[in-house]
């Protein structure tokens, strides 16, 4: 709804249901009926938004990949760290910085830089602990560009804007499974909120064809909630399931 700037009226109207059915869809009333009916009217994955309430994606972070998780609502908000042998890759800050420099420094790991997704607050608030550290923000990267890490391996950014523009993910090859710091253009059996429907647009867009296109085993890393798949999302998510 939000995304297609749709008043209640007329999401009413679009879906042909009345106001009370959707009200009662949004406040987590879900009858598995009236989902697929909103599902159906907004090119959504009926299966995969009547499943929404029991899914829990079974994903895990392979060995050298750290979820850090500070406080933002009622899930907090993920910062990474990617570890290379003595040395290591963060993304994002979090709310709070500390659990991320303390972990860097009880492991005795050099941080090569820092990787912003994308710049609101929740996302940066703990950039100033990093001012000795090369920080790259989604401006200072093109889609598709690589950067070859300490370790040998590939560090690439993929353009995901739309939740706010720029944003960038980054895919890094260099563990058992391939891995990919996606922000909050894709959580698990959702997406980020966009300002606007060119903006909804655009993050439907660079996640179909720049999240999507990756290996079903790459495991996907939001910037909120637990770690998913590409394989998972493409089943699961309403916004991005194939049915």
């Amino acid at each position: 709804m939000h995304g297609l700037d749709l008043s209640l009226a007329q999401f009413a109207k679009i879906t042909n249901l009345p106001e009370s059915a959707i009200n009662a869809a949004l406040t987590g009333q879900h009858d598995a009926d009236i989902l697929k009916q909103i599902a159906t009217s907004l090119q959504l994955s009926p299966s995969a938004l009547i499943g929404l309430p029991s899914y829990q994606p079974k994903a895990s972070a392979p060995d050298g990949l750290v979820q850090i998780v500070s406080p933002f609502g009622h899930a907090g908000v993920n910062a990474y760290i990617i570890i290379m042998g003595e040395h290591a890759l963060a993304f994002d800050t979090g709310t709070d910085p500390a659990p991320l420099t303390q972990y860097l420094e009880q492991h005795q790991l050099v941080l090569d830089a820092l990787y912003i997704t994308h710049q609101h607050h929740d996302h940066i608030a703990g950039i100033q602990s990093f001012d000795k550290t090369r920080i790259i923000y989604p401006e200072d990267t093109q889609h598709g560009q690589t950067e070859k890490t300490c370790s040998g391996n590939k560090l690439t950014a993929i353009h995901v804007s739309g939740h706010i523009h720029p944003a960038r993910a980054y895919h890094y090859d260099g563990l058992s499974v391939p891995v990919c710091i996606i922000g909050d253009s894709v959580f698990a059996g959702s997406m980020g909120k966009s300002p606007n429907s060119e903006s909804y647009k655009l993050a439907l867009k660079t996640a179909k064809e720049n999240l999507m296109t990756l290996s079903s085993n790459t495991v996907l890393c939001p910037g909120h909630g637990p770690l998913t798949t590409v394989g998972l999302e493409k089943v699961h998510n309403a916004f991005l399931g194939l049915n």
